[in-house]
């Protein structure tokens, strides 16, 4: 199997279509965590995703990255109510310790409209970065968000490289509104929840309607070699959909909504 790779916007860094998201490692042991990372790397995934707020998702990629640190670009959402500079700053001291490394390739600013401000103001978390970055910890400066009309407008002010983003084929306004933007200004996309945090049926479909629409890679947690492996077949053979595909998949999605199983978010709930 050989995954495509797509340059993620103006970072230059170039990704594997398929990113590894480190929330469902939670929630198995250090051992089987470590087994799914490795496998993952081992299958050419380069582009991994976690945060310390993320129980200890951070812990077990960590002991991956004692061997394997060169073999992957991290991402890390510095979370958890991050607003001023010395929270912020805080936060990624731990991050860094807790992956075993000194260095990661994109730190990511968990925000909404009402929040930015102070964030962005003297003395706020997007200070920590801009310091963090002038100093060679962090190579790049994402944002990140389940509100696609905030986004619109947080990536206009040109102070972030690439952002991550919710779209799957029932939660899909970030087609219509962002990405045309995102490429205009050579933003790195980044999509999440393009599984309906695993609610969504036809996985393999619905990692293609996502590349389809040319985002750079797409986060997917997951658990279970075998997922790893279903999951890297399909980005490995990636094609566009058909047109009854898509028909398809726009009646499933239709029949989500109407029973009001989808989030704001973009998750799915199940059965």
């Amino acid at each position: 199997m050989s995954l495509e790779y797509r340059v993620l916007g103006q970072t230059g860094l170039k990704v594997s279509i398929l990113g590894f998201g480190g929330i469902p490692i939670m929630r198995v042991s250090e051992g089987e965590a470590m087994e799914v990372v490795d496998r993952a790397l081992d299958l050419g995934i380069n582009f991994v995703h976690t945060s310390v707020t993320y129980g200890d998702s951070a812990n077990k990629i960590g002991k991956v990255m004692k061997e394997r640190r060169e073999e992957c670009y991290l991402a890390v959402k510095i979370g958890g109510g991050q607003r001023t500079r010395e929270e912020a700053e805080e936060r990624l001291r731990n991050t860094l310790e807790v992956l075993n490394t000194d260095h990661v390739e994109i730190a990511e600013l968990p925000i909404n409209a009402e929040d930015l401000p102070k964030a962005m103001r003297s003395g706020g978390a997007y200070e920590a970065f801009e310091k963090a970055k002038e100093e060679g910890i962090i190579d790049h400066i994402g944002i990140t968000s389940h509100d696609v009309d905030f986004l619109v407008e947080a990536i206009k002010t040109r102070k972030f490289s690439n952002l991550i983003v919710p779209l799957n084929y029932a939660a899909n306004s970030a087609k219509e509104k962002l990405l045309a933007l995102a490429k205009e200004i050579d933003m790195g996309v980044i999509a999440m929840k393009t599984l309906g945090k695993g609610g969504l049926p036809k996985a393999s479909q619905a990692l293609r309607y996502v590349w389809g629409y040319g985002v750079d890679t797409a986060i997917v947690g997951r658990n279970k070699l075998s997922e790893v492996e279903e999951n890297v077949a399909a980005a490995s053979n990636f094609h566009p959909l058909t047109q009854g595909e898509k028909e398809e998949l726009q009646h499933i999605a239709e029949e989500i909504i109407k029973a009001g199983h989808l989030s704001k978010s973009g998750a799915v709930a199940t059965a």
